[in-house]
């Protein structure tokens, strides 16, 4: 595998525990159950052409700690390492008719193959901490590869396009602590941000209000929910 650099923009919300809301929660990012629901392994991606939503397999991701710093984004993801830098941002958006206020901004990314992974295990494992998130994810997707934006299925791979996630997360064995919602546009630097607030737009013209209140004080990063809870490890674990 070739190493892969890729500009993003990024809209996210990360949401305590939630267990007594989930399955309005889903049922909501199912479009009221409108989306059919496919859990990864168990259909044929090639033969799959309608618009779905993945439930992937659980992963665990590892995550390196920068104490004080949502700049700088760096974890080891299914053999390979993935590093991220911030570029522009955070910036305040909303959309008042649906409740929805938060913070987008605006990411270089880095994949690197496996193999400098393992050339680099041993800096690796001295650079920590390193914290592992489980991750239990729903996702689904849009293209702007024909100009427009056009729903497809999670496993396409379009060369401009939003990523709109859905997950549940552990930093404890067996408890799910948190919930992240959030939108990853990707594409050329000059128009990931446009592309970021079309999707933002057209999903909640569609799918309305969500069943939770997503405003700015819970809209962060990856990297800077990180910093935080490096600072208050009693409420993570």
């Amino acid at each position: 595998m070739s190493n892969i650099f890729y500009c993003s923009a990024e809209l996210r919300w990360f949401l305590h525990k939630q267990e007594d809301q989930w399955d309005q929660i889903i049922k909501w990012f199912r479009l009221q159950d409108q989306l059919l629901l496919r859990k990864e392994g168990c259909y044929d991606p090639k033969t799959v052409t309608e618009p779905f939503v993945k439930h992937e397999i659980e992963r665990a991701d590892e995550y390196l700690l920068f104490p004080d710093c949502d700049t700088v984004g760096v974890k080891q993801r299914q053999g390979k390492l993935e590093v991220k830098a911030l570029v522009v941002g955070p910036r305040p958006f909303s959309l008042p008719r649906v409740g929805v206020a938060g913070h987008m901004d605006q990411w270089i990314k880095w994949s690197f193959a496996s193999q400098l992974q393992k050339q680099l295990e041993v800096e690796l494992a001295q650079a920590g901490p390193w914290r592992k998130v489980v991750k239990d994810r729903y996702l689904q997707k849009y293209s702007f590869d024909s100009g427009c934006i056009v729903a497809v299925p999670p496993d396409n791979r379009p060369d401009t396009g939003c990523n709109i996630e859905l997950t549940k997360i552990s930093v404890k064995a067996k408890v799910w602590d948190w919930v992240t919602f959030g939108f990853e546009a990707y594409g050329p630097s000059g128009r990931v941000n446009s592309i970021l607030d079309e999707a933002v737009q057209h999903f909640f013209s569609s799918y309305g209000r969500a069943p939770v209140q997503l405003d700015r004080r819970d809209s962060i990063s990856y990297p800077a929910w990180l910093a935080w809870a490096l600072l208050n490890k009693s409420k993570i674990g």
